[in-house]
């Protein structure tokens, strides 16, 4: 089994595990504003996602989620950039008011969807291989 190197954001963790997905990790209850995000994403493109490259990612965001317009609006006009579909897992009626939310407000043209289990989630994604 390969190493994973884990890059560390002050709210937020990435990594490539071992099945290629990319993990997006909250690891405090901090909101993810704009300059996490923007961190993020510079993130992606040094582990070499973009357009030519685009991976499948699983957000974890059992601890702490909340995301100011701002920083949803650049997560959204970004993502396409980067993603073949996203999953977030988290069970909080208040994250998945803010994901159908984000999903009817930006259009998305990421699938992009919410689920209670990291096994449900990677079951979803794996679809889109």
């Amino acid at each position: 089994m390969r190493t994973v190197n884990k890059i560390r954001h002050k709210v937020t963790e990435i990594w490539i595990d071992e099945e290629g997905i990319l993990i997006l990790k909250c690891v405090t209850e901090e909101e993810i504003d704009l300059e996490e995000v923007t961190k993020c994403f510079e993130t992606y493109k040094s582990l070499g996602i973009g357009p030519n490259n685009k991976v499948l990612q699983l957000i974890d965001a059992r601890i702490g989620s909340a995301m100011p317009s701002d920083a949803r609006a650049y997560a959204a006009e970004n993502g396409k950039d980067f993603f073949i579909a996203s999953a977030i897992v988290n069970d909080s009626l208040a994250v998945k008011l803010l994901v159908n939310f984000f999903n009817n407000f930006y259009k998305q043209l990421v699938p992009f969807k919410m689920f209670s289990t990291e096994e449900a989630a990677r079951k979803w994604l794996n679809t889109f291989r």
